[in-house]
This record gives C-alpha cells, sequence and structure tokens, in this order.
C-alpha cells in the first residue's frame, strides 16, 4: 500500500521506523522545520534519506504545497501522527483508503490536548494508545484499536511517553499486515461517552504548595521532560522541579512551600499537611542539580520558602 506519512514527534519517528521495517512503500514524509517550542520534536531526515525516503518540511499539512505533494504520492493510506494542527477534509479526501492517527488516551474519553500530562495530573492508574481513523472533528473518528498504558506510582511523563511509544510500535507491527490484506478495522466511538482535556501551555505549570502531597506529586510528574516542566520562584528566580519522590502517608505540618529539611539529594518542601521531596531541579538556565546541590551550590537553606502560586494574585 502506497503510504504518506505526516509527523514531527517522537512516536511518529518509531511508527514510521516499523512500517519501514515491514516494507511498508513509504512514498512521502512531511515534517516541521525546527521549532524548539515544541517540547518533543525529533528530526526524520537522518531515517528517510538512510531509506531513499522523500521528506520535505512544512509549517501545515494544509498548504496548497504540501496538499499537492501528497496528491502526486497517490497514497492509498495517510498516517498523520503526533502533529500539532488538524487536517483538512482536503487533505482527508486524499488517501484512497483511510487517514489514520493516534492519540495517547481511550478514546472516547481523553479527546484534546495534553492527554498523557493530564493523565498524571489527575491521578489516573491508567490510560491508553487509541489508533483510529482521522475526521476533520479532533479525536472522533472510529478506531482502529486501542493498547492500555497502565499508570505506576513511579511513572512520570518521560516514563509514559516510552510506554506510548512501545504501543505504538506494537499496534503497527499488529495492523500494518492487516491493512496489507484488505482488512481495516473500523469500530465507533461512543460520542456520549467523550470527554475532553484542554490545552496546557509552559506558563500553567506553576506549583500549588497548599495542594495535598499527592496533587503536588503529580503535578511534578506530569510536566517533566519531555514538557517544559512544573515550576515555582524562589528570591525572584524560576526554579522548574524535574523529579520528586512519591509521598507517603505520614502527616506532617509544615509552613506550605518552606524548605523543611534536606535528606541525601531530596529536598523536602512543604505542602498541605505533608511534605513533597524534590530530587531535581534548574534554577532559570542553569544545569539541573539535585536537592543537595540546590543548598549547596547556591544561597538558600533550610528555612527558606519557595513563592506559592496564590501569591500571584496579592
Amino acid at each position: 500500500m502506497r503510504i504518506a506519512f505526516v509527523s514531527h514527534n517522537e512516536l511518529g519517528l518509531a511508527c514510521l521506523e516499523e512500517l519501514i521495517q515491514l516494507d511498508a512503500d513509504v512514498r512521502y514524509v512531511f515534517t516541521k522545520p525546527s521549532d524548539p517550542n515544541i517540547s518533543d520534536q525529533v528530526e526524520f531526515e537522518s531515517l528517510c534519506r538512510s531509506h531513499s525516503v522523500p521528506i520535505t518540511e512544512t509549517e501545515s499539512a494544509n498548504d496548497d504545497s504540501a496538499v499537492a505533494t501528497m496528491r502526486k504520492c497517490d497514497p492509498d493510506l495517510l498516517f498523520v501522527i503526533g502533529w500539532s494542527e488538524l487536517v483538512s477534509s482536503t487533505v482527508l479526501n486524499i488517501p484512497s483508503v483511510t487517514a489514520l492517527g493516534m492519540h495517547p488516551a481511550p478514546l472516547p474519553r481523553g479527546r484534546g490536548r495534553a492527554p498523557l500530562a493530564w493523565s498524571l495530573i489527575k491521578g489516573l492508574d491508567e490510560t491508553a494508545l487509541s489508533f483510529f481513523h482521522l475526521v476533520e472533528e479532533a479525536d472522533a473518528g472510529d478506531l482502529v484499536g486501542q493498547q492500555s498504558l497502565p499508570i505506576d506510582i513511579g511513572d512520570n511523563a518521560g516514563s509514559m511517553y516510552q510506554k506510548m511509544i512501545d504501543a505504538g510500535r506494537a499496534m503497527i507491527r499488529e495492523y500494518y499486515p492487516k491493512f496489507e490484506q484488505g482488512f481495516v478495522p473500523r469500530i465507533p466511538q461512543e460520542d456520549e461517552e467523550a470527554t475532553w482535556w484542554p490545552r496546557r501551555r509552559p506558563e500553567y505549570g506553576i506549583i500549588d504548595w497548599n495542594s495535598a502531597p499527592r496533587d503536588v506529586y503529580n503535578w511534578i510528574r506530569g510536566q517533566t521532560r519531555p514538557y517544559p516542566g512544573a515550576f515555582s520562584y524562589i528570591n525572584g528566580q524560576k526554579v522548574t522541579i524535574w523529579d520528586a519522590n512519591p509521598p507517603n502517608e505520614n502527616t506532617t505540618f509544615v509552613r506550605p512551600s518552606e524548605i523543611s529539611y534536606q535528606n541525601d539529594d531530596a529536598l523536602g518542601v512543604g505542602v498541605w499537611e505533608g511534605t513533597i521531596e524534590i530530587t531535581e531541579l534548574q534554577i532559570e538556565n542553569d544545569e539541573p542539580v539535585t536537592g543537595r546541590e540546590f543548598l549547596e551550590d547556591y544561597e538558600f537553606k533550610i528555612g527558606d520558602s519557595f513563592k506559592n502560586a496564590r501569591e500571584f494574585g496579592e
């Protein structure tokens, strides 16, 4: 089957690698120009050149040049994976069989933006990767299949992202041979069960230290790499919090946002009736450091406090 492929992220690259391994007829790849504002962007040119697959950069899969090139490819299948725009009906009508996408949520639940981050922030214990037919409405097309993604207490955005990539590879290996045989599953979504995640922006990541320990922990792990990170301020300097230990169930009474202790490489910070142990943080654009290094290398001490999110409204 002739394939056109549109992506700029790691999940897309993994799926393209699997298609190439399966000897799929990938006619053309479209990707975005390098953009530092895309947190999980990767380059596709090396893979494409090594397998003699034509590739071009485009800001939009809907622009006239991209559409004209797609039409010349005469694809049976169009894959649009990890692409930060909805494709138009003009593009969706180009492939002779169907256009396909992937979304890391158990569709119809979790349509919308940043589903992996939201799943962690909300403390869910499971999500999924959905493989589905693209339609004009976001994440609303019939399903090809789903693979569940368990969320363990030690998981964060990085580990869940890897689970998503592994699931994407597995589904390409499972379903593409069926596509070649003329079997393309279509399982309608139950629209009445649909829920939506809203868009997240980097500035939304500020930490509310008055929240419960598990809520602060979920906030941190849901926004760590490859995303921009949860953050706070201390003495006017922005501090990105990259990692923390899962909280215990002990109740402690420390003023929220106060640095209350240092234990090996962990920095204990007060939250609502507890503490959260921060293990990796970064001041402004410096290199990330441990909790121990934060105190040893900078002029901070036990008893200092981060600025609480609620203080910004005062």
